[in-house]
């Protein structure tokens, strides 16, 4: 057996403080009388087996100094159930019992001498019956145990905690206690989970930086003003949060000025997920050196610090090799976890069965063949590799020649190994590459995250470098869409907020080029009179080399419906023409700015109504309007019935809406108007019911005076 670290996992609050190594084996079958601390109690068989059948030996453990106990603790306890320990309260057998136990039952629990023994000495008997094997161990300690302290990690804030990367954080161990009515003396930090204290101090605040995103098992252990060390993991999961991905496409934007441009912010959190790992072990070539064992090491670190195998075959899938060798059965393959236990899994046997295609030379020993994947399972069914010889063993799942609970009680973290014993000569072999698979559910269950952002406005919005005034947000700030637009050109940056759940904030830049765009369109002049086309124009401004594609509408009164220039004439009364430029750039290839424009041209022609019938159902000539009119501005218009009264005033009639008598609760009869159109230069055509009209020359302002009737 190997000395022991002596690590108390289950119990009451009796228990160790601190770990001490085994100096000495001492074997039960000595008998007498030991006395001493530090030593370990161990089976007959020691390091070269297990105990024996018929077995019965008494040992007596005592400490040196005067007035101080013994006490033991049963790392190993592996009884066969004809075998049982008896542990005595005193220097002989004659005393009480303390324990008593068979098979596992004293696994991991610790004897004290109490205070009614004044010798502080433990008296331990071991019997076993025919066919008995088993082991067992226990370290033996002067003292008292340490009542263990507990650590405390955040416990206002429960796991997983969430921490943004690079962020200083201060935990909080100020709640952890000690169970034996003294105080905490001393905080131990492990950041990573490893097992490595990476900060320690007489305060229960420490301050950590975590730089990379992923899940951590921060471990936290104090040291009470007695010395005792706790051994409760905290086993306190912090998750640092993985960076976002931005789904915002483009992350560029060309356009033209004065075009409104939509953001929104596209965020998506990234999952981390912590993958139970399948370690994979280097090449390593088997050489004909009868006897000796050649090994190769995994290292893991992944699980929970502590942990143990528990059934091994429930904890263990399988034992893989890629292997090639030339005579199975001068080799025994064995695997060892970190504390030493192990199993067998071939112990020769096959005779000359080939694994895999070697090169069965022994003229060329350093050529390697090719391997074969062979695995070793607790569920398999195929027989063991010896059970399976003949010829080439094919590739596949084989059993075990040892059972798997060979592996009860391994450390999970640490160094595990592949052991390949070459017993015989005249061959060799390569191992390519090894694994060792645990089970799923070993693994620890805080396995992946996923941060989450809202669309809430503090949560996604947006801010802006202005590089002018004019750089405009036409429905706020603060949210998660945005639309923007700018009458000047150049470039404008435009940045995207997104604080997840873990309350990290992230940034996105979005920037949009506001190329000149600056279409004008004028008529000249703006009325159609006498006969004389009316000139209709437009140009742009524009950033660069480009063209400019012009059209117009609608064509009936138009000489082109292309270019910059083009003349209407023909029109009886008001029109609208449409006008649309589409501009494209040398410089910015694909960049078309449009821009539409409906140009009014009015005419100098007016009807002036001399009766109007607003109380009739055919809905027409129901209203005192005035066709032609919408050619002037600031037109006036002041209407009064029959008693001087006025009914009616507007002082823009062209944009005004028309007089509706009903509406007014008007009455039928005689009503005066008195119209003042604000022309400076004439002609003004004013044409009555019957077609005639009137040319007006000079200057104005031109009034025109009148009545109408009102009927039912």
């Amino acid at each position: 057996m190997n000395p022991l670290h002596l690590i108390r996992l289950t119990g009451t609050c009796l228990l160790m403080a601190w770990a001490m190594v085994a100096h000495a084996q001492i074997p039960i079958s000595n008998e007498g009388t030991i006395t001493g601390c530090g030593d370990a109690l161990v089976d007959s068989g020691s390091s070269t087996g297990p105990y024996g059948a018929n077995e019965d030996f008494t040992i007596t453990l005592c400490p040196e100094a005067p007035d101080t106990t013994i006490w033991i603790e049963w790392s190993v306890f592996d009884l066969d159930v004809n075998a049982e320990v008896t542990v005595h309260n005193g220097n002989s057998t004659a005393f009480p019992i303390l324990a008593q136990g068979t098979i596992d039952q004293l696994q991991n629990t610790i004897q004290v001498a109490t205070e009614a023994n004044p010798s502080g000495c433990l008296t331990i008997h071991f019997t076993s019956g025919a066919g008995s094997s088993g082991n067992f161990a226990a370290g033996i300690n002067c003292g008292q145990p340490c009542a263990l302290p507990m650590p405390m990690i955040n416990t206002d804030d429960p796991a997983p905690y969430r921490v943004c990367p690079g962020t200083e954080v201060l935990y909080d161990g100020t709640d952890s206690y000690a169970t034996g009515g003294g105080s905490i003396a001393h905080w131990q930090w492990d950041w990573e989970g490893d097992g490595v204290i990476d900060f320690e101090g007489d305060s229960g605040w420490a301050s950590h930086a975590y730089t990379e995103p992923g899940i951590y098992r921060l471990q936290m252990h104090v040291v009470d003003d007695q010395g005792c060390e706790s051994i409760e993991l905290t086993n306190y999961i912090v998750q640092v949060s993985t960076d976002p991905l931005w789904t915002m496409d483009p992350l560029n934007y060309t356009t033209c000025t004065n075009n409104p441009v939509n953001l929104a912010v596209g965020v998506e959190g990234q999952t981390f997920t912590l993958e139970p790992s399948v370690d994979f072990g280097g090449g390593l070539f088997i050489p004909d050196q009868p006897g000796q064992c050649f090994t190769s090491d995994l290292t893991f670190t992944q699980f929970i610090p502590g942990q143990l195998v528990g059934d091994g075959n429930d904890a263990l899938e399988s034992f893989f090799i890629n292997f090639e060798h030339s005579y199975m059965g001068d080799l025994t393959i064995r695997f060892i976890c970190p504390n030493g236990q192990s199993v067998m899994v071939h112990q020769q046997g096959g005779g000359g069965t080939f694994l895999g295609v070697p090169v069965d030379d022994d003229a060329d020993p350093d050529t390697p063949g090719q391997g074969f994947d062979y695995w070793w399972s607790p569920d398999a069914t195929n027989g063991t590799w010896a059970a399976n010889l003949g010829g080439t063993l094919p590739s596949g799942t084989y059993e075990s020649v040892q059972t798997w609970n060979n592996l009860d009680g391994c450390p999970l973290n640490g160094v595990w190994q592949m052991e390949i014993c070459d017993l015989w000569g005249s061959d060799n072999g390569f191992v390519f590459d090894w694994a060792i698979t645990f089970a799923d559910s070993l693994y620890p269950q805080e396995l992946s995250f996923t941060p989450t952002f809202g669309l809430a406005c503090d949560s996604t919005f947006w801010t802006a470098l202005e590089f002018d005034q004019s750089s405009a947000a036409l429905n706020g700030w603060d949210c998660a869409n945005l639309t923007v637009t700018n009458p000047n050109s150049g470039i404008q940056t435009y940045t995207a907020h997104a604080v997840n759940n873990f309350g990290c904030e992230y940034t996105q830049d979005v920037t949009v080029e506001y190329v000149a765009f600056q279409p004008a369109i004028n008529a000249n002049p703006d009325i159609y009179c006498g006969g004389v086309p009316v000139e209709l124009t437009a140009v742009v401004n524009m950033d660069g080399e480009g063209q400019a594609v012009y059209s117009w509408g609608p064509a009936e009164f138009l000489s082109d419906t292309l270019g910059s220039t083009v003349y209407a004439e023909g029109m009886e009364g008001p029109e609208y023409f449409v006008m649309q430029i589409a501009q494209t750039f040398e410089d910015y290839d694909g960049l078309v700015c449009t821009a539409t424009a409906d140009l009014l041209v009015g005419t100098c022609e007016i009807v002036i109504p001399n009766v109007i019938s607003p109380f009739g159902t055919n809905g027409e000539n129901d209203t005192f309007r005035i066709e032609g009119i919408q050619s002037y501005k600031d037109v006036e218009l002041v209407i009064v019935n029959r008693w001087g009264n006025v009914v009616y005033e507007s002082r823009d009639f062209g944009d005004d809406a028309p007089w509706d008598p009903a509406a007014d609760n008007a009455s039928s009869g005689v009503y005066y108007y008195v119209l003042t159109i604000p022309v400076e230069d004439g002609p003004l055509v004013v044409t009555n019911v019957d077609g005639e009209g009137v040319e007006y020359d000079g200057q104005g302002p031109f009034v025109f005076e009148g009545i109408f009737h009102v009927v039912d």
